[in-house]
Order: C-alpha cells, then structure tokens, then sequence
C-alpha cells in the first residue's frame, strides 16, 4: 500500500497519459490508420475515460464509508484522476475525428450530446485548477461540477448499456460498476451519519 500511496498527483496523470497513448499507438501501429482502427481506438478509450471517470466519482462516497489508506489516497487524487480521464477522452476525440477523415466525413454525424459533454469537460478541466475554481466562486464550481459529473454517469450508463449485446463480457461489468457507484453515491451520506451516531 505505501507504493500506492507514494504515486499520485501529476504522476497518475502522467502515467495515464503514456499508457492510453501508448494503447492507442498499438492499435493504429497493428491495424493501420483506417475507419476499423479508429473505432476500435474509440472504443477503448470509451472504456479507459470510464475507469478514470468511476474512480473519481465514487472517490467522496468510499471515503465516507470506509476510512483506510486507499480511500484517503483515492479522494486526494481527485482531481488528478478526473484530469486523467479529460486525456483519456481527448484521445478519443482524436480517434474520433480520426473516423471522420477515414470516412471521408461520413461519421461520426453531429451529436449535439456529446458536443455539450466534450464543452462540459474543458470547464470542469479548467476549473480543476485553482485560480480558474477561483474565479467562479464556490458555488457555481461545485453546480458545475455536479452536473458534469452526472451528465457523464448518465452518458457512460447509456452507451455502455447500449453495447451490452455486442460484447456481454467487456460491456456488462463496466454498466455494473456504473450502477453500483451512483448507489455508492446516494447511501454513503446516510450511512455516514449512521455510523456517526
């Protein structure tokens, strides 16, 4: 646990940024710069934003229930987790207008969804960092953060739950621990002041 411990800050960061790089490199190295590259690079990097993205999510509500080293370590990186997820997901909007080129503009179509999480992810990036949380105030941080926040819950919960038949294996535990966290979120506040009195 101490090894654990010791990684964190801008190192998860740059670890996530090397390996999901590194990832998408392997798959355009193996399978060429092409529509099936890009989609499978899409797909995987679908996948990596959505482990960062739980990580961070469910970081307040584990802390809550379960005091030890690696929840403590878990809401300390935060923010570098959520950071962590915003390059996994600027991957996959790499791979994605990868697919547009490699379609010659036939997909992706406009999706007025993801273009709205795509604006959602800067601002809550950018105010990831102090002066920028600073400049907004408190309260409308913590607004925009808690809508970015659920937005991508929800988001993630759809699609994932969409792809189930094509892939039970990858897609059915990934829906699972989307749907164990959002309850995660909603009973640690009880249980915390249960366990308080």
């Amino acid at each position: 646990m101490k090894g654990t411990i010791a990684f964190q800050g801008w190192n998860i960061v740059g670890l996530s940024t090397l390996i999901i790089g590194a990832m998408v490199a392997v798959i355009w190295l193996f399978y060429g710069i092409d529509e099936q590259a890009m989609r499978m690079a899409i797909r995987a990097t679908a996948r990596t934003s959505c482990i960062l993205f739980l990580s961070a999510f469910v970081a307040s509500a584990l802390r809550r229930i379960w005091s030890n080293s690696f929840t403590a370590w878990l809401l300390k990186n935060r923010r570098y987790l959520g950071i962590s997820m915003a390059v996994s997901h600027t991957y996959h909007a790499i791979a994605l207008i990868g697919l547009w080129f490699a379609t010659s503009g036939l997909t992706p179509k406009f999706d007025p969804g993801g273009t709205f999480g795509y604006l959602l992810l800067i601002a809550m990036t950018i105010t990831s960092f102090q002066r920028p949380a600073a400049l907004i105030g408190q309260r409308a941080w913590k607004i925009l953060h808690t809508i970015g926040m659920h937005f991508f819950w929800l988001a993630f919960t759809l699609e994932f739950s969409l792809r189930i038949q094509q892939s039970m294996l990858i897609y059915l535990p990934l829906v699972i621990l989307l749907v164990l966290a959002i309850m995660l979120r909603l009973v640690a506040p009880r249980m915390q002041r249960k366990f308080a009195s």
